[in-house]
C-alpha cells in the first residue's frame, strides 16, 4: 500500500513540476500576494517552506464570522475539530485529542506567539486580534517537540506597529449574536510601539430548551457571553527588542449544548420515571447549564542579536478556571447532573539561538514547562435499585453520589537543534532533532458508594524525536521535498481511576510534497504514510472515561491545495484530502454492546473523513468611486466518520455538504467595511462530538452539534 501511495504521488507531482515550470513563460495575472510565515521558527514566504502547511487570514476569519478553530476543519486538508463539554479537540492526519481528564495530553500542539497551550481548556483568548493561523500537518518532533504527533497549530497575534493605526467594529447577527472589537496600535515615544485589542462576544445560542421557564432552567444553551483583552508593548533593548503581552478573558453563559441522544433501549430516566430525552434536532431538555471561564497570560519575548546570530527568549506563565455543570439525563426529571471544576496554572520558559555559518542555516535552543491541573468531577443523581442490587426493582431510585479526579503536574525539559544545509542552487539537506524528558506527579481520589481512596502515581519517560528530508528547488517556482520524521506524545496517568500509566505514542511517517506556483496560480501536493505504535485512545471504564494504548494505527493520505485566479478579481481555491487511518492490532470492549470484546482491526479511526475539502471562489468587484465589493461562496464536504473505535451507527455522521457566502464593502480609502455572512445555508444537522459515558449512568451518548443556518453584518471603522 504504502508503495503504491508514493509511486502514483511521486509520479503526479513530476508530471505537475514539468507542467509548472513550462507555465512560467506564460503570460497572465500577476503572482498572488506573498505570505509570511513562521512555521519554521523564522520568517519564510509560504511557498518556500517544506512543510505540509496551511495559513488562514485573521481579517478573513473575522468579517467572516469567526467561529474560532471551528474555521481550521472548514478549510484545512485532513483537519477535524470538535469540542466536547467546551474542550477543544484538533485532530489532523487522524491524531488529536479525544481525552477530557488531567494527565493526558492532545496529539496536536497548540501554540500561542511561540507559547505551547498545555491546557485545550483555554485557547479561547488566543483567538482575539490574529494577523494568521499556521496549521503544521504530520509530526513536528523537532522544533515543536512533545504532543505534535498529529501536527501543530500556530496562532499568530497582529503584532504593536510602527505607525498609528486602529479599528473599531460591531457585528450583530441572528440568535442573538453581538460581537464588539477594539483595535489601538502605535508608537508611544521612545521607540516603544504598543497594541491594545478588546473584544465582547454575546450569543443567546442555537439551542432551545425545552424546559425553558422552569426554575433555573435556561432559555437556550450553545450560547456565549465572553470579554477578552490583549496588551502589548514592545520595548528597544539595544539592537533588539521585548515584546511584552498581558492578555485576560472571562467567560459567564449557559455554555454548550450537551444533548442526551435517544436511544432504543430505556435510559435509567426513562426506568426510575417513565421519561425519555428529547428527539427533536435542534432543541434539548435541561433543568440547568452553568459555564463559567477565567483565562490570564503574561509574556515576555526577547529578541537580541548576538554577533551574526539573534537569540531569542520567551518566559511565559497563564493559568485558567473553568467550571461547568450540565443535566446528564437530559430530561425534565432530576436524575442526574454532573459538574466539571477545573483549574490550572503554566510556566514555560524557552531560550534559542539562530544564524547562518556559510551555508548552513541553523537553530539551537532548550525549553522548559511546568504545568499543573486540578479537575473534580461531581456527578449527583439518582440510579435504578437493580443496577447496584439486583434485589431491588429497575424503578427504585437509589440516590448516589460520586466525586473523582485529582491534581496532576508536569515537568517537561527539552532541548533541540534544526539545520539547512543548501547542497548547492538547487538542494538542500535539512535535519532536526530534539529530546524530552517529561515527569508526571498526580495525586487522585475517588468517593463511591465507599469511604474515599486517595492515591498516588508518577512516571517519566524520555524520548527523542526530529525530522530528515531533502528539498529539491529546479526553479524558483518548484519546490519538491520529502522528509522521514518521528513523533512523540508524553505518557498519561488516568487521574481518577486508579489505573496504570499509559504508555506514550510514537509516529513515524514519511512524507514527499510539492509547492508549485505560476501567473496566476499556486498547486501544494503532499503524500505521507504513518505508522503509529501504542496510539493512545479513549475507553469508557467502569466510572470515568480512561485513556488507554491500542497497539498500531497506519495512516496514509494525500492532500492538496490550489490557487488560480482565471480571470481579474476572480479567485478559485480548492483544498482537500484523502485519508486511510485504520487500526492495527485492537481488541477493544464495547460497554453498548453487553460489554464484549471486538477485535477493530482496519476499523477507521475516530473522527476522521475518508474524504474532505472545501471549494471556495472569491471575486473583487471596483465599484464607483474606487470602493470595492469582495463576494465570496465556500462549500465544505466530508465524508461518514464515527466517533469511537466500534465504527457502530450508534455513533456516526454520515457524508455531508455544507455552504457559506459572505460578502465585504470597502471604502476608498479602506477607512470604512461592512461585511454580510451566511453560514451552513442548507441549515445541515451535524455531529461535531459524541461521548459515551460510564456505564452505571446507562452509558448514554451525550452530543454536540455545530451550529445551524445563521447569519450576521458587521460595520467596521479603520483609521
Amino acid at each position: 500500500m504504502r508503495r503504491t501511495i508514493f509511486g502514483s504521488a511521486a509520479s503526479l507531482l513530476a508530471l505537475v513540476a514539468a507542467s509548472g515550470a513550462a507555465a512560467q513563460d506564460v503570460a497572465g495575472e500577476a503572482e498572488p500576494d506573498e505570505i509570511i510565515v513562521t512555521a519554521e521558527r523564522r520568517s519564510t514566504s509560504v511557498q518556500d517552506t517544506p512543510l505540509a502547511l496551511s495559513v488562514l487570514d485573521g481579517d478573513k476569519l473575522r468579517q467572516g464570522g469567526n467561529q474560532g478553530l471551528t474555521e481550521l476543519a472548514q478549510q484545512v486538508p485532513s483537519l477535524s475539530f470538535a469540542q466536547s463539554f467546551g474542550i477543544a479537540q484538533i485532530f489532523i492526519r487522524g491524531v488529536g485529542n479525544n481525552f477530557f481528564s488531567p494527565g493526558g495530553d492532545p496529539g496536536v500542539a497548540t501554540y500561542a506567539d511561540g507559547v505551547y497551550l498545555s491546557d485545550q481548556e483555554a485557547t479561547a483568548v488566543a483567538f482575539l486580534d490574529l494577523e494568521r493561523i499556521e496549521v503544521l500537518r504530520g509530526p513536528q518532533g523537532a522544533l515543536y517537540g512533545r504532543n505534535a504527533t498529529g501536527g501543530a497549530v500556530n496562532l499568530v497575534s497582529a503584532a504593536p506597529t510602527d505607525e498609528f493605526e486602529g479599528r473599531v467594529g460591531l457585528q450583530l447577527g441572528d440568535f442573538g449574536r453581538v460581537q464588539g472589537d477594539a483595535v489601538l496600535s502605535g508608537p508611544l515615544g521612545g521607540g516603544i510601539t504598543a497594541r491594545a485589542s478588546v473584544q465582547y462576544r454575546r450569543l443567546s445560542g442555537f439551542t432551545r430548551n425545552e424546559l425553558a421557564g422552569t426554575p433555573g432552567a435556561r432559555k437556550r444553551s450553545d450560547a456565549e457571553e465572553s470579554l477578552g483583552g490583549r496588551l502589548q508593548a514592545a520595548v528597544p533593548v539595544g539592537a533588539g527588542r521585548l515584546l511584552l503581552t498581558t492578555s485576560g478573558y472571562t467567560q459567564d453563559d449557559a455554555g454548550p449544548a450537551l444533548k442526551i441522544l435517544a436511544d432504543p433501549f430505556p435510559h435509567p430516566a426513562e426506568l426510575l420515571f417513565g421519561v425519555r430525552p428529547s428527539t427533536a434536532p435542534r432543541s434539548f431538555k435541561s433543568e440547568g447549564a452553568e459555564n463559567q471561564r477565567e483565562v490570564w497570560s503574561v509574556t515576555g519575548r526577547l529578541e537580541q542579536p548576538i554577533g551574526g546570530a539573534e537569540l531569542v527568549v520567551i518566559a511565559d506563565t497563564r493559568g485558567s478556571d473553568r467550571l461547568i455543570t450540565y443535566d446528564q439525563d437530559g430530561t425534565e426529571r432530576t436524575v442526574s447532573t454532573t459538574t466539571l471544576d477545573t483549574d490550572s496554572t503554566q510556566s514555560s520558559i524557552e531560550a534559542y539561538l539562530q544564524g547562518t555559518s556559510g551555508s548552513l542555516d541553523w537553530l539551537a535552543g532548550a525549553t522548559w514547562l511546568r504545568f499543573r491541573q486540578s479537575r473534580t468531577t461531581l456527578v449527583d443523581g439518582l440510579l435504578p435499585g437493580a443496577f447496584l442490587d439486583p434485589r431491588l426493582p429497575l424503578n427504585f431510585p437509589f440516590p448516589f453520589a460520586f466525586a473523582g479526579g485529582g491534581t496532576v503536574t508536569t515537568e517537561a525539559l527539552a532541548a533541540y537543534a534544526d539545520g539547512k544545509l543548501a547542497l548547492s542552487d538547487q538542494f538542500a539537506l535539512r535535519i532536526g532533532g530534539r529530546y524530552s524528558d517529561d515527569t508526571k506527579r498526580a495525586r487522585e481520589f475517588l468517593t463511591f458508594l465507599a469511604p474515599t481512596i486517595t492515591g498516588q502515581q508518577r512516571d517519566s519517560w524520555g524520548e527523542w524525536s526530529g525530522k530528515a528530508g531533502i528539498d529539491f528547488t529546479p526553479s524558483d517556482d518548484v519546490l519538491l521535498y520529502a522528509s522521514v520524521a518521528r513523533g512523540f506524545k508524553s505518557g498519561a496517568l488516568n487521574v481518577g481511576a486508579f489505573t496504570p500509566a499509559v504508555e506514550p505514542e510514537i509516529n513515524v511517517t514519511i512524507e514527499a510534497g510539492a509547492r508549485l506556483s505560476g501567473a496566476g496560480w499556486t498547486l501544494n501536493l503532499t503524500g505521507y504514510t504513518s505508522d503509529y505504535s501504542d496510539l493512545q485512545i479513549v475507553q469508557v471504564g467502569p466510572l470515568s472515561q480512561i485513556l488507554a494504548n491500542a497497539a498500531s494505527a497506519r495512516i496514509n493520505g494525500i492532500e492538496l491545495e490550489g490557487s488560480l485566479r482565471p480571470a481579474d478579481g476572480l479567485t478559485l481555491n480548492l483544498s482537500g484530502s484523502w485519508m486511510d487511518a485504520e487500526f492495527g492490532s485492537f481488541v477493544s470492549t464495547d460497554q453498548r454492546r453487553g460489554f464484549q470484546a471486538f477485535d477493530v482491526s482496519g476499523n477507521q479511526l475516530p473522527l476522521t473523513s475518508r474524504w474532505q475539502g472545501t471549494f471556495s471562489a472569491q471575486y473583487r468587484a471596483d465599484l464607483a468611486g474606487d470602493s470595492r465589493l469582495d463576494l465570496s461562496g465556500a462549500m465544505q464536504w466530508r465524508s461518514e466518520y464515527f466517533f469511537t473505535e466500534f465504527n457502530t451507527p450508534d455513533a456516526r455522521q454520515g457524508g455531508f455538504a455544507r455552504f457559506d457566502l459572505g460578502a465585504v464593502w470597502t471604502s476608498a480609502d479602506g477607512g470604512w467595511a461592512v461585511n454580510i455572512f451566511a453560514r451552513n445555508l442548507t441549515d445541515r444537522r451535524v455531529l461535531s462530538s459524541l461521548a459515551v459515558v460510564s456505564p452505571l449512568l446507562g452509558s448514554v451518548r451525550v452530543a454536540s452539534l455545530e451550529a445551524p443556518r445563521h447569519f450576521g453584518i458587521g460595520l467596521e471603522r479603520r483609521f
